[in-house]
């Protein structure tokens, strides 16, 4: 088992599309169909591209990358101007968080950073099985509202068995997308036994090729615009055929987001 969040590196991509829990028009990033998605980050260096081309901006207002003294590490999830929902195991000294960023090449001024002043791990976090792997981050200062930055917005109901985008595995100056499909539970649980609990989801590419990787924790995975996973852990090399990605199930922890945000 691997820890989607361990390299020190520089920046991320996204995925983003429509769920299929009934009707309307289908979003997507450039990708035609009813295709769910979300939002990649923190790409480990390498030569490795696991399929993708560049997003057009937008769609993507919530991502934002975490660093430590400078280099960005794991991804995380804007709820709104002073919280972030990201990977327990992300958790570090001196957090920064950078948001609105679409290019590191071309910089549209509208960025922001800000700290996190206050860490809040899951209760139930365990590092070595990866249960319960959320952790909030309180900011100051808050982020402003902008066309760059808008938080995601929380789920009302669990995702069911739609498809992603999902970013390459390289290192580009601008968010990329790529699809992936999220994996049936029960297909889940035969890959990967006990280890996939019920507030866990799969997602992947069943011949392999697309999936997060070494530096992706955190992310988020958002089907239209609704925030339903965060990036996990998976197996080791990334992009196996058979061996998708393992994501955090958020609607789970809806009382323990609201409760945390609420007391703070």
């Amino acid at each position: 088992m691997g820890v989607r969040g361990v390299l020190w590196v520089p920046y991320g991509r996204l995925w983003r599309s429509h769920c299929g829990f009934g009707g309307g028009s289908r979003v997507g990033l450039g990708v035609q169909g009813g295709h769910l998605g979300a939002l990649w980050l923190s790409h480990q260096w390498g030569g490795r591209i696991l399929g993708g081309s560049s997003c057009p901006r937008g769609g993507h207002e919530g991502l934002v990358l975490l660093l430590h003294f400078g280099s960005a590490y794991c991804g995380g999830a804007l709820l709104g101007p002073e919280w972030v929902l990201s990977a327990a195991h992300c958790e570090a000294s001196n957090i920064q968080v950078l948001a609105g960023a679409h290019s590191l090449a071309s910089p549209s001024g509208q960025e922001e950073f800000s700290v996190a002043v206050a860490t809040v791990v899951h209760p139930g976090f365990s590092d070595s099985s990866y249960a319960h792997d959320l952790m909030l981050l309180r900011l100051e200062p808050p982020l402003s509202s902008s066309s760059s930055i808008q938080p995601f917005v929380l789920p009302e109901a669990p995702v069911g068995s739609p498809r992603l985008l999902l970013p390459p595995e390289t290192f580009p100056d601008t968010v990329q997308c790529v699809n992936i499909t999220v994996v049936d539970d029960t297909e889940c649980g035969s890959i990967y036994g006990s280890k996939v609990t019920e507030d866990m989801m799969c997602a992947g590419a069943t011949t392999g090729g697309k999936d997060s990787c070494q530096g992706d924790s955190g992310g988020p995975l958002i089907c239209d615009g609704v925030l339903q996973g965060i990036v996990s852990w998976g197996d080791h090399p990334c992009g196996q055929p058979g061996k998708p990605g393992v994501y955090t199930r958020v609607y789970n922890y809806l009382p323990w987001i609201l409760e945390t945000m609420g007391e703070a």
